[in-house]
């Protein structure tokens, strides 16, 4: 089995094209709407909860664990990766191809992803309330950042950005080339797991799971049942 987590639904975007490649792999999804966003919340505060979060997973046999989650990626994935012997799989933003990069507060001030970015030309955009925003079906305009003069890249560095990243390209024009990182990521999930799993998707949220269920189901377009976890 494998673990996908965010702090909410984005990583439903991740989970979607997982699903594309491998149809029938068993799955634990797992939002932590106890604690969403994360995307203002400390570096401590996120591995520590991160800690709960994957413990629970291993004890349910995951055998790989999918960051669906700019912000854990950004903050927590090299602690995670020493601190246990299964794979993870993190979520990151596309620089290479410069322009903009749209993200969270924390991911935007986040050592690994300065790192990250500081050998390409690009422009970082902190859009505060947007991944909020996008999790409560609210309308996304007033969240998101006014472009720069001649630019027609924007990288998507939040997967809650690419459960609506249809309404962003309306927003920006057809002139914007907006970069979604999720195939590269479900290409990356299947070479690390090497041997699928056939199983159940099974759904988890340490939040509401009526609310959960609701929003995830309009959100994919397809029935979507959640589970409350307690952690």
């Amino acid at each position: 089995m494998i673990g996908i987590i965010d702090s909410g639904l984005g990583g439903l975007s991740i989970a979607r094209a997982i699903w594309q490649r491998l149809p029938h792999q068993a799955t634990s999804y797992l939002a932590d709407h106890e604690f969403f966003p994360y995307g203002n919340k400390s570096a401590k505060v996120i591995n520590q909860r991160l800690k709960k979060i994957v413990d629970w997973l291993v004890e349910r046999k995951c055998r790989l664990v999918v960051i669906a989650c700019n912000t854990i990626t950004a903050t927590a994935i090299d602690q995670l990766r020493r601190g246990y012997d299964i794979p993870f799989i993190g979520t990151e933003p596309t620089v290479k191809q410069g322009g903009i990069v749209l993200a969270t507060s924390t991911t935007a001030a986040s050592p690994r992803y300065r790192q990250l970015a500081k050998n390409y030309p690009i422009i970082t955009l902190a859009c505060p309330g947007l991944a909020e925003a996008i999790e409560h079906g609210r309308k996304i305009d007033s969240f998101l950042p006014r472009l720069p003069d001649n630019i027609d890249t924007v990288s998507l560095g939040c997967t809650h950005y690419i459960l609506v990243k249809d309404k962003i390209q309306k927003i920006y024009g057809r002139q914007i080339k907006l970069i979604d990182p999720s195939e590269a990521i479900a290409i990356q999930t299947v070479k690390v797991l090497r041997a699928p799993l056939n199983g159940p998707r099974r759904f988890y949220t340490t939040g509401s799971a009526v609310k959960a269920a609701k929003r995830a189901t309009r959100l994919l377009q397809r029935r979507i049942i959640f589970t409350k976890c307690n952690l």
